[in-house]
């Protein structure tokens, strides 16, 4: 039974959105960035207009509508971002524990493959024995069909006798070595090959879920970017923020 060893590394699409709100802290978890507090723009007067990222500002001042709808997508793609982390977390926890299993496996294989060498052997033994069997037969054939004559036919019919006996000896040694092998073998390497389909299946469950959160983080990073191009830049009214706050 052939483990699969195709767990792939959690994490590969993290970088998606690790800079989610802007330039991430060394060291520090993409979930534990939150969505940028509004702050003064540097073209801000008298603290009137605001940017959402912080930044310069650009385009025209969003309405009160527009900022509504600016600050729940950024809620909505903060929700996602610390839900897919929080996934991300929990998937690599989980491929460690597969890990683990699939090490635990690796270990049980030396004496499975043992049990598979004394198969293979046996195997061998049983078919000398049937080369062995073919070979009397046709000699027992070639006798009948043309017999010897005086004391040679008596020689030849004694040794014919002589092995077709040490031939059943043989076929009796092999029965009983194939029983005993057959009782050795059989539920451990069941077992073993239970535990293989199962880790197995683990892997291929894995391997799905951790591919659809690639591809998730895929996607809201396009939200992402999106959302930086029609917000994130985009001035407006301190006065439509408070307003926004009041329920207004």
């Amino acid at each position: 039974m052939k483990v699969s060893t195709r767990v792939r590394a959690a994490g590969a699409a993290a970088a998606l959105v690790a800079g989610l709100w802007g330039a991430t802290v060394p060291g520090t978890p993409a979930a534990a960035q939150t969505a940028a507090r509004p702050a003064a723009s540097a073209a801000a007067a008298g603290g009137r207009t605001l940017t959402i990222n912080g930044g310069q500002g650009g385009g025209p001042l969003l309405t009160r509508d527009e900022l509504r709808a600016c600050f729940a997508q950024q809620a909505s793609i903060q929700t996602q971002l610390d839900a897919q982390q929080a996934q991300r977390t929990a998937l690599s926890k989980e491929k460690d524990a597969i890990s683990a299993e699939r090490d635990a496996l690796a270990a049980e294989r030396a004496p499975i493959d043992a049990l598979h060498l004394k198969v293979a052997d046996l195997n061998a033994r049983m078919k000398a024995y049937g080369d062995k069997v073919q070979s009397w037969n046709q000699r027992v054939a070639d006798f009948n069909a043309h017999p010897p004559r005086g004391d040679k036919a008596d020689e030849a019919r004694a040794a014919l006798d002589k092995e077709r006996e040490d031939l059943q000896a043989e076929r009796k040694v092999l029965e009983a070595d194939k029983a005993q092998l057959s009782t050795d073998t059989q539920a451990p390497i069941a077992a073993f090959n239970a535990k293989a389909t199962a880790l197995e299946a683990k892997v291929g469950d894995w391997n799905q879920r951790n591919n659809a959160l690639n591809q998730a983080a895929q996607t809201l990073e396009t939200q992402r970017t999106a959302w930086m191009g029609s917000c994130g830049d985009r001035r407006y009214r301190e006065a439509d923020e408070l307003a926004i706050k009041k329920g207004q």
